[in-house]
C-alpha cells in the first residue's frame, strides 16, 4: 500500500474543488427542484404500480398506450406519463 502525503490546504482546495463538482452534478440533475431520476421508472416499478405481469406492460409498450425510453436494453417510463395512463384508463371505466 503506498502512502501520500499532501499539505493540509492543497486538501482543502481539492476537497472544495470535489464538492463543487458534485454540486454541479446534482444541479445539472434537477428538474424543477427534483432530482431526474426520482422521475424515471423502470419496468418493476410501473408493474408493481399498475398491478400488472411484465408481459401486459410489454402489451401496452407495443401498442403505444405507454410511453417509454430506451437505454441501453432497460426501459424506462416517465412517472407522469404512468399518471396520465391511469387517468386514461380509469376515464375510460367510469363511462363504459
Amino acid at each position: 500500500m503506498e502512502i501520500v502525503n499532501i499539505e493540509a490546504v492543497t486538501f482543502s482546495k481539492m476537497k472544495a474543488a470535489l464538492e463543487e463538482l458534485v454540486g454541479k452534478l446534482q444541479d445539472g440533475n434537477k428538474i424543477d427542484g427534483k432530482y431526474g431520476l426520482e422521475e424515471w421508472l423502470d419496468n418493476q416499478d410501473v408493474c408493481r404500480l399498475l398491478d400488472i405481469s411484465p408481459s401486459k406492460l410489454l402489451t401496452l409498450r407495443r401498442s403505444g398506450a405507454v410511453a417509454y425510453s430506451k437505454i441501453d436494453r432497460k426501459i424506462f417510463y416517465k412517472r407522469e406519463d404512468i399518471r396520465k395512463f391511469m387517468e386514461r384508463e380509469l376515464q375510460q371505466q367510469t363511462t363504459t
